[in-house]
């Protein structure tokens, strides 16, 4: 399934199948070589789709087994063209029913959940960094709690890095950070990358010191150090958190960097 040829080999071989049928429909016994020729076409249209999309659908269960069911459902009627199988579908109609008209509408049910649920996927991925996977600033509507302690995180020298080491070491230290952050959470705490090197969490309130202290405890033995700001806040006040958290980080930065000793040139 893995070959990317294998959808082009499958429809040759149904097109030439196809061909056979509508050119011989009159020998076969078909009494149209119109529906035939209808039908084939959209069996060979989904399975052409099926094989395309075969490794996102086997990931996702109720569409992979809608589309496997529709596949059956629309070579069953493709079969019931035939004589043989119409002359038995006709004498057995409860069970032709079950297989058509059945088949199809649990095809769509299953379909309809698995594309659902897909989406639901798809949209709590739009609210998750990459690199992380930590939130993102999309996130930042749906906190947890109510009432909070805002952490703005700011990484120090990640430019520096990059520059020096190269954007590969400079991601893995945001990773690492993340992960110190990721570890320092409790239940409904939340941890955010809103930039490049700038970081939210959202603690339980009275519960930054905490917090920070375990970052801290993370990184000791590590070359990675940063800027924080805190202020309480709630949900109604966040925009105004974001703002004095984000200022007081920054008056910490330039702090650090007085107290930085300065290169002898």
């Amino acid at each position: 399934m893995t070959n990317k040829k294998m959808p082009f080999i499958a429809v040759a071989i149904l097109f030439i199948f196809l061909f056979v049928c509508v050119f011989f429909y009159h020998d076969i016994g078909f009494e149209s070589s119109s529906d035939i020729g209808f039908e084939g076409l959209t069996l060979i249209l989904l399975t052409y789709i099926f094989l395309t999309t075969f490794n996102v659908f086997k990931k996702h269960p109720f569409l992979f087994s809608g589309s496997c069911l529709l596949l059956f459902n629309k070579s069953y009627d493709l079969l019931t063209e035939f004589p043989q199988v119409e002359f038995y579908a006709d004498h057995f109609e409860v069970i032709d029913t079950l297989l058509d008209d059945g088949s199809l509408f649990i095809a769509f049910l299953l379909i309809a959940i698995g594309i659902t649920k897909m989406m639901q996927i798809l949209a709590k991925q739009t609210m998750k960094d990459e690199l992380t996977n930590l939130y993102n600033r999309r996130k930042l509507s749906e906190i947890k709690l109510a009432e909070f302690d805002l952490i703005y995180f700011d990484l120090n020298d990640l430019k520096k890095v990059n520059d020096l080491k190269g954007h590969q070491v400079g991601d893995l230290m945001i990773i690492r950070f993340s992960q110190a952050l990721r570890n320092a959470c409790l239940e409904q705490e939340m941890a955010f990358r809103v930039g490049g090197d700038e970081f939210i969490v959202t603690t339980h309130k009275g519960r930054s010191s905490a917090f920070i202290k375990h970052v801290h405890e993370q990184l000791c033995n590590e070359q990675i150090s940063f800027a924080y700001g805190i202020k309480t806040s709630t949900k109604d006040d966040l925009e105004n958190a974001l703002i004095c958290s984000d200022k007081r980080m920054y008056d910490m930065k330039e702090e650090q960097k007085k107290r930085a000793p300065k290169k002898v040139l």
